[in-house]
């Protein structure tokens, strides 16, 4: 994540807290953030350095100004004008994990090759919050080419009891006797 994305988007919550409105301006960065999943162009405007910023301005005025609150507004002008567009989802993404630590909440990803049971989540929800102190929500995503096991990412943490690290473990030890 860039120095950039990480200053601005903690300006943004600061304001947000100061002005209690965290869930609002979250809300409204979730639904900018759908616009810009679903529509590449409009991703692609705000990072194109060819296109003045009074057009990009222009743009996030007639697609946000009366659906954001005032805050949020403002702060998608003042990105325009500094030409800082290029950097908004990555401001997203760190807003929101901020909204999350600040309600004491740890977001992971569970990587397995398969389903995982619910007990087994569950189970391995309960080791990470007894650990950290925090409670934990979990978003799980299939990677077919691992062989079996999981791999839990924890910000810059990584969990990694995958089949093929266990394996790839036991053969330096193999190799080193």
């Amino acid at each position: 994540m860039s120095r950039v994305a990480i200053r601005y988007s903690k300006a943004l919550f600061e304001l947000a807290l100061e002005q209690e409105l965290i869930e609002d301006v979250r809300s409204d960065l979730e639904m900018i953030q759908d616009v810009c999943t679903e529509n590449p162009e409009f991703q692609q405007t705000l990072n194109n350095p060819l296109i003045e910023e009074k057009v990009k301005s222009k743009v996030l005025k007639e697609l946000f100004e009366t659906k954001v609150t005032p805050l949020t507004f403002k702060f998608l002008q003042l990105l325009s004008r500094k030409r800082r567009s290029g950097f908004l989802l990555e401001m997203i993404d760190n807003y929101l994990q901020r909204v999350l630590d600040h309600q004491g909440i740890l977001s992971c990803l569970l990587i397995s090759s398969g389903p995982v049971e619910t007990d087994q989540i569950e189970a391995i929800k309960s080791r990470i919050e007894a650990m950290t102190d925090k409670s934990v929500i979990f978003s799980h995503q299939i990677d077919n080419s691992m062989i079996g096991g999981f791999i839990v990412k924890i910000k810059d943490t990584v969990i990694d009891l995958s089949i093929k690290t266990q394996l790839e473990k036991m053969r330096r030890q193999l190799l080193h006797r």
